[in-house]
């Protein structure tokens, strides 16, 4: 008899044999990756953690010291993964209903990639949840607890996937915006990449592209955003050269995202929410600044500045001068004398956002040979 409970089972019994060291105690930003997985599922939500351990089981169970976590011991675990599988899951409680399957050499999936699949665990009948990152499958897998005895009862040989491929009719794929699904740490190298990875703190281009895909914004929008972000990211190099540094990652990843909500009423916050929720900050802070900005110039430089001016100077998904963009704001919405003077004030930011780069660079503002100082709107406007 199950419940509604989801738990996760961590695989954490190997050897890390190709690796130079031992894989659940590898270090991401102070953490291992033991208790970077516990946080992302209580992240998530899921209270129920199982972690099966083997080899090293004292080390591993004397650094985590953690009472809230169920540990498994696996004296076979040299037989396999899917002896470990098996232990995990004869340990559950009866009143789980699925289980994630969760290796512990897969460590930076996040919370919100679970919540995918939690959702659609409880909206489909299907009894197998695979992500997938552009149409390949990653992990970890949502399993049907109405699947452990089949599972506990199989042999050995072949591993979890074998006895998965045989339910393929009860299985079906989530995709999520998470490239983490597909990145282990089978070798040294991989680890090294992993590291590169948590260090953006961004969503990188393609993992942009993939949460633009799930919250189906209109392709034109999609333009107008890979514009701003390339206007974006030339300002940015040029500021960098001049010995300015600010984050570039999460300044690209702002911009790819910042009109992801268009349609919605307060776009920027709607979007720039979604983003937050799910677990990027600096991106998040970026993208809710990008309508409206006070901008001091005696004050440092931010990325905030760079995408709302970036934002100013796009029309659709060209670029165009502040002189085109504001007389055209002029000419649609500035039927009201709060209108006309909401037009002036965001004008003015993205003046003042121009000269500060002026400054810094000690040039003319010149974008593709084209002069968008945005003067002669200025001189026009105060005729």
């Amino acid at each position: 008899m199950t419940g509604d409970r989801i738990a996760v089972i961590i695989i954490a019994a190997g050897y890390s044999s190709r690796m130079n060291g031992f894989k659940p105690l590898f270090r991401f930003k102070g953490r291992t990756a033991m208790e970077r997985l516990i946080d992302t599922y209580r992240g998530s939500g899921v209270r129920d953690i199982y972690i099966v351990v083997g080899y090293n089981s004292d080390e591993v169970m004397g650094q985590l010291k953690d009472p809230d976590v169920t540990w498994v011991l696996n004296e076979s675990y040299a037989e396999g993964m899917l002896t470990s599988i098996k232990k995990g899951i004869l340990a559950l409680d009866k009143n789980i209903d699925a289980f994630f399957m969760q290796p512990v050499d897969i460590p930076l999936i996040k919370s919100k990639t679970l919540d995918f699949l939690t959702d659609k665990y409880y909206k489909c009948s299907r009894g197998i949840l695979y992500p997938t990152f552009y149409g390949e499958k990653g992990h970890p897998p949502l399993i049907s607890c109405k699947y452990n005895a089949l599972i506990t009862g199989s042999p050995d040989e072949g591993g979890l996937k074998r006895i998965l491929e045989k339910l393929e009719e009860d299985s079906v794929c989530v995709p999520v915006c998470d490239r983490a699904i597909l990145m282990d740490m089978d070798k040294a190298e991989d680890y090294e990449n992993l590291l590169a990875y948590d260090q953006l703190d961004a969503p990188d281009a393609e993992e942009c592209r993939a949460i633009r895909a799930y919250y189906k914004v209109p392709e034109p929008v999609c333009r107008h955003c890979d514009a701003v972000e390339q206007i974006a990211h030339n300002l940015f190099m040029k500021l960098d050269s001049s010995g300015i540094q600010l984050n570039g990652n999460a300044l690209s990843a702002a911009a790819l995202l910042h009109d992801m909500m268009r349609n919605e009423k307060n776009h920027a916050a709607a979007g720039a929410d979604i983003i937050k929720a799910m677990g990027y900050d600096s991106v998040s802070k970026i993208m809710a600044t990008h309508m409206d900005l006070d901008v001091h110039e005696q004050e440092p430089l931010t990325e905030n500045e760079l995408l709302y001016l970036a934002d100013k100077i796009v029309k659709t998904d060209r670029i165009c001068s502040l002189d085109e963009k504001f007389t055209q704001a002029l000419r649609d919405k500035g039927d009201t004398p709060e209108a006309i003077e909401n037009i002036k004030r965001r004008w003015l930011s993205a003046r003042s956002v121009i000269h500060k780069i002026e400054r810094i660079t000690g040039t003319g503002f010149q974008y593709d040979k084209t002069d968008i100082s945005g003067q002669a709107w200025e001189d026009t406007y105060r005729k």
